[in-house]
């Protein structure tokens, strides 16, 4: 009997963490013209939002997929997502059209993208400075990486040789690059 009420809870929750799955959530999109459609989005999870997006315009019953360069990108809970190009492989002359969750805001901006390597799933972070190239945080080589990136800020240059940031402190470098470069550029 136990057996059977164990098996039973199971499934139902289950099913209730599946239905979660799967609703949906005000948002909008903004399409390749740059105009913003309010509406619902499905709520999936990081890794199937990095390759698709399913929306509901308001007072709308057809539900849409798009995929990345479809739509410059979305928003939702609080998220924005945007269309990127994911060179995994700089050799080579193309890369995979993404959805990369946008951290913040500035001329130097942090994206996430939620990866999927057979079964596992991780987040990578990625910078860019004012729409150049993609460019991935490398934990193994922070200090040298972020300290060739930031290069044009001397002084911020000099915190990130002397061990002031760590990649933890990815976001304080950014924020006082981007202050930085608002006022005294």
């Amino acid at each position: 009997m136990k057996r059977l009420v164990s098996l039973f809870l199971f499934f139902f929750s289950m099913l209730l963490f599946a239905n979660a799955q799967i609703s949906w959530v005000e948002g909008y999109i903004i399409t390749n013209d740059g105009q913003k459609q309010v509406g619902k989005i499905k709520h999936t999870t990081p890794a199937q939002r990095s390759v698709t997006v399913h929306f509901q315009e308001s007072g709308e019953d057809e539900k849409i997929k798009y995929k990345p360069f479809q739509i410059k990108g979305f928003y939702m809970e609080n998220r924005h997502y945007e269309s990127k190009i994911y060179d995994f492989d700089p050799s080579l002359p193309y890369g995979y059209g993404v959805f990369m969750e946008r951290i913040n805001t500035g001329t130097v901006k942090v994206y996430y993208y939620w990866n999927t390597d057979k079964e596992r799933g991780f987040t990578q972070t990625f910078i860019e400075n004012d729409g150049d190239y993609l460019l991935e945080v490398d934990p193994m080589r922070f200090k040298k990486q972020m300290a060739q990136y930031f290069e044009e800020y001397p002084q911020l240059q000099s915190k990130i040789r002397q061990g002031d940031y760590r990649k933890k402190e990815l976001m304080d470098i950014v924020k006082e690059f981007n202050v930085w470069k608002e006022n005294n550029w």
